[in-house]
């Protein structure tokens, strides 16, 4: 691997956007007893897929990172940085303190890429959100990325290192035109980039954009079963599993690098 760029996040989030598809629409739409319609939420999927494409000999990747090491981590790193200068590690200290995930401190990452070396910040951190029409979710999430850039920001970690933020969702919608869930995304979409721009606003070193990665239907053949209910014999209904959905991904980046205006999704 060994790239660090906008664009090659970008590309490698698709990736493993695109292998979760794969992987989830096999259980789309498939009934595994009586009474059960199995819904296998696919952000887990997702979360393993991408965390697989992010992999190289220079860097690793972790899963549900406490964030409260990430806070760790930038201190020491910070602190190594200034090595002797009391009056930057008072600030640091200071700094530090400000900075709480959770009323227990135990908000997490989904993903996190390290390099090798360690004696710089995290490459990438990323989190995965279910559900299309999940706004607070979503904003949520930026939210948690972007404190952990602040961070970095204020502690002059981002000075002479690479480090983006994501914020990836996906929406399956069953039935209807293969574009409703895309016109149901860019209206998500739209209120994103306006939250996005509040956020430059107020931060002016950062750079966000916002956008689809793609859109596919998926057409699963009709499985039912007969759900009973009532004394009568008889009395009851068909139940049916989905029979088509439309799967469409997107994606938020954000870091202090200008690359992230240009960015393909």
């Amino acid at each position: 691997m060994g790239e660090d760029d906008a664009n090659h996040f970008a590309k490698c989030i698709g990736a493993g956007v695109a292998e979760a598809f794969k992987t989830c629409r096999f259980f789309l739409g498939v009934e595994t007893e009586a009474f059960e319609n199995a819904d296998i939420h696919p952000e887990y999927i997702t979360t393993v897929e991408v965390a697989k494409q992010l992999t190289g000999v220079d860097r690793y990747v972790s899963l549900e990172t406490h964030m409260k090491d990430l806070r760790r981590e930038a201190g020491k790193l910070a602190r190594m940085r200034n090595l002797g200068n009391k009056q930057a590690w008072s600030k640091f200290a200071g700094i530090l303190g400000q900075y709480k995930f959770g009323k227990k401190d135990s908000y997490r990452v989904d993903i996190v890429v390290r390099p090798s070396a360690g004696d710089q910040p995290p490459l990438l951190l990323a989190e995965a959100k279910l559900g299309v029409g999940n706004v607070p979710g979503i904003i949520k999430d930026i939210d948690r990325v972007m404190r952990l850039l602040v961070m970095y920001h204020q502690l002059e970690l981002l000075n002479q290192n690479p480090v983006y933020g994501a914020v990836l969702f996906h929406s399956a919608k069953q039935g209807g035109e293969d574009d409703a869930a895309a016109l149901a995304a860019q209206k998500l979409l739209a209120t994103v980039d306006s939250y996005l721009s509040s956020l430059k606003a107020k931060h002016a070193w950062l750079h966000a954009k916002t956008g689809l990665l793609s859109a596919e239907a998926n057409h699963q053949p009709v499985q039912g079963y007969w759900e009973h209910y009532g004394e009568n014999e008889g009395d009851g209904e068909m139940v049916f599993a989905k029979t088509s959905f439309t799967f469409v991904p997107g994606l938020v980046l954000l870091s202090h690098r200008s690359d992230v205006d240009n960015v393909a999704f």
